[in-house]
């Protein structure tokens, strides 16, 4: 007996699936089935057709599991190919442009070797505001706090699109090819997250929908796909983060670490159970793919990371915990200050923008080429300060001649006059005691330091990731340096290679408020897991000081400045004493719905463009539900093109553009597409839709005298995006 009720329900479940997947089911000659979109219901059977929209629960996608795993692996696929394209066309870009200064300098002189440099740059940059601010001026930043506040649980608005996606992907590569003292951490993030939201788009979004009936009077019953947009968001939001943590993956050849990344990143109250093994599974894919790709070029994954093979057994001793925590505990202010820098220098261009606003976008992009410039020429001269130092056996690769002859290499333009992560590695590597001096580490330092805090504002994508592990690596090998002198026979003190990691770990946790994505990246880059202990340690300390010195990190800043949509896990301190009733919107009129509204009343609503949810009141004041403007411009559509279809079937010829822009006002209302400016049909101006059937059926409902505190708890835990305010008789 169970197992023919387990049988039937299979067979009521596949029933039901190709009913949803076929809504309009209807008896065809021979005894065929056929299905049609038109919107005509006439002979809908009734159960094909649904009269209320159903929901799940807030942060639920309910999606088959073939679907979401369909996503998960395109994701992944589509990071890894992302990642070939970029690094390929970054190497390129980079490898010619420092061969061009060094050709030049080796045929004309440092002078003119410095401006072949200068000019490069500026002519890339030139590229990339040209793309930006011409195609898409959104995708002229890392996208990461936007990111961050998509993935907390708000409405990413039309911040991931196609032309995003592309643009900030160019930009990227022109940018950091440019010499921007920035990395790629950041928009890669964010383009994980773009390409995965576009593939859950395609995928997910017809699992999403059911037919509604929305019939008006005068029309008759009218089928519309309601597409349920919090199962679609909890999809794309899984999605983006196996997207962003796919991102971080490539980037340092650390899967765990690109989980650990998006884990901080998106908090543990907006992390579904289900995303740890389809993020383990993403990176995993991701960062495989990658690999054999980059083999099958003829390369190698280690070539485009932050990495030093340098193994030791004994890589630190106890005489070294003290020095490490000095390097921490000057790191951690430091990191504090230098978020205070940037963002002050942030503000002073903001208002400086706005000053030239009659200018704009013109000055933005001067000011974003001179930069460029100035960036080349404060590392050209620069590296000149640095002594030319004769190349041994068995020294690094990364070492740049510059001025210097044949046979020799100039430490300062080594760190200077590359890129970030090759600056990196330098620091990082145990076996180059003497290659990198203290002196010219410091001169490094001033320079990178000042033209990192001076990016700020700057419209460029760019990433503070690897820029302030260089930061903090500096710091670490000079105090390492310095400190050695306080034991005498040198016995167990560590390679300047491990203070620079140590300095690393502790300028980066300082900065980005982050503990275990920053470990973990430090010590895959280390390729030692001997140097966890102390790098944790010093992760501790940082911390703890950046905390005291400064309450927000440098990412939670800009999310506050640009306004992101964000909630904390826990309340703000002034919300204590508030009441729910006064966090309430003050809505118009106007955009208050009945259960049956007319056509006119619903595009008055839809007006208000900074609104995407609207409350249904029935008669007494009582609110029966929220409906959403994707809902009601979906009826609209789909009525209209009922309608439209109707007056076909009586005219010889289909209504001419023409035509409607004759028609006395008032008497039609005229709908028009998001993405096109012609009309999709019309309606008459009274006819009524069933705006009560697009409704979340149970919306939370909340007493105006709840202490806002607990109000606060069902948005930022429980995942709601809208709640119902009543008085104590339930008025709304």
């Amino acid at each position: 007996r169970c197992s023919s009720a387990g049988h039937a329900l299979q067979i009521i479940v596949m029933l039901s699936n190709l009913a949803r997947l076929c809504p309009f089911f209807t008896g065809g000659s021979g005894g065929r089935a056929c299905c049609s979109n038109s919107g005509d219901v006439s002979a809908l059977a009734p159960l094909t057709l649904e009269t209320q929209v159903s929901t799940v629960e807030p942060w639920a996608h309910r999606l088959p599991d073939h679907v979401m795993w369909s996503i998960t692996l395109l994701t992944a696929v589509g990071m890894a190919f992302l990642n070939l394209i970029t690094i390929a066309s970054m190497r390129t870009l980079v490898k010619w442009k420092f061969h061009f200064m060094q050709t030049v300098t080796d045929d004309a002189g440092v002078g003119r070797g410095a401006a072949a440099l200068v000019a490069t740059a500026a002519l890339l940059a030139t590229l990339c505001m040209t793309l930006v601010f011409i195609v898409d001026p959104d995708a002229g930043s890392s996208g990461a706090p936007e990111n961050r506040g998509w993935l907390n649980g708000n409405n990413c608005g039309k911040f991931f699109t196609r032309r995003s996606l592309f643009v900030r992907g160019l930009a990227t590569i022109l940018g950091n090819a440019a010499g921007y003292p920035v990395g790629r951490e950041g928009p890669t993030v964010t383009m994980g997250s773009n390409l995965a939201l576009l593939i859950t788009n395609g995928l997910a979004r017809p699992y999403a929908g059911q037919w509604v009936d929305v019939g008006t009077s005068g029309v008759g019953r009218t089928a519309a796909l309601v597409v349920d947009e919090e199962r679609l968001a909890a999809a794309q939001r899984v999605a983006c983060a196996v997207g962003g943590a796919c991102g971080m993956a490539m980037i340092f050849d650390a899967p765990i670490g690109g989980i650990l990344y998006m884990f901080e990143e998106v908090t543990a109250i907006c992390w579904p159970l289900e995303l740890t093994f389809r993020a383990f599974a993403g990176t995993t894919t991701c960062a495989l793919l990658s690999r054999a790709l980059l083999n099958l070029c003829g390369t190698d994954t280690k070539a485009f990371v932050v990495f030093e093979w340098s193994p030791q057994r004994h890589p630190w001793d106890w005489w070294d915990l003290p020095i490490f925590v000095l390097i921490a505990a000057v790191l951690g202010p430091f990191s504090s200050l230098h978020t205070r820098i940037c963002l002050a220098v942030g503000g002073f261009r903001q208002t400086a923008m706005k000053a030239l606003d009659t200018c704009q976008p013109y000055a933005r992009v001067l000011e974003a080429i001179l930069y460029a410039a100035a960036c080349a020429i404060v590392c050209s001269l620069v590296a000149l300060m640095g002594r030319c130092e004769p190349l041994r056996p068995g020294d690094s690769g990364e070492l740049v001649r510059y001025n210097c002859p044949r046979g020799y290499y100039n430490p300062v333009a080594s760190l200077l006059l590359t890129t970030s992560e090759g600056a990196v590695n330098l620091l990082f590597s145990r076996r180059n005691a003497d290659e990198i001096h203290p002196i010219n580490a410091l001169l490094a330092l001033c320079a990178y330091t000042s033209l990192n805090i001076g990016l700020t504002g700057v419209p460029a994508p760019s990433g503070n990731f690897t820029g302030t592990m260089l930061i903090g690596g500096l710091v670490g090998r000079i105090l390492g340096a310095a400190t050695q002198d306080l034991n005498p026979d040198e016995t167990g003190s560590a390679a300047s290679g491990v203070y620079a990691m140590v300095g690393s770990a502790a300028m980066l946790c300082g900065f980005k408020r982050m503990s275990l994505a920053v470990v973990w990246f430090v010590c895959i880059a280390s390729n030692d897991f001997n140097i966890v202990p102390p790098l944790m340690l010093s992760v501790v300390v940082s911390l703890v000081l950046a905390r005291i010195c400064k309450d927000r990190g440098y990412d939670e800043e800009q999310v506050l400045r640009r306004q992101v949509p964000f909630l904390e896990p826990e309340p703000p301190a002034g919300m204590d004493r508030m009441l729910a009733s006064q966090l309430c919107e003050d809505l118009p009129e106007d955009a208050k719905l009945q259960p049956e509204s007319t056509v006119r009343a619903i595009n008055l609503a839809l007006q208000r463009r900074s609104m995407t949810d609207f409350p249904v009141i029935r008669e007494g004041g009582v609110c029966i539900g929220f409906t959403t403007r994707e809902r009601l411009e979906a009826a609209l559509r789909a009525c209209a093109q009922r309608e439209s279809e109707g007056s076909r079937a009586e005219a010889s010829s289909p209504v001419a553009e023409d035509d409607l822009r004759d028609c006395e006002e008032g008497e039609i209302e005229c709908l028009i597409s998001d993405d096109s400016t012609n009309p999709v049909g019309t309606l008459p101006p009274h006819a009524a839709l069933l705006v009560g059937r697009l409704v979340d059926p149970v919306p939370y409902t909340i007493l105006e005298e709840m202490p806002a505190p607990r109000l606060y708890a069902l948005f930022a835990r429980a995942g709601i995006t809208t709640a119902c305010v009543v008085s104590d008789s339930g008025i709304f």
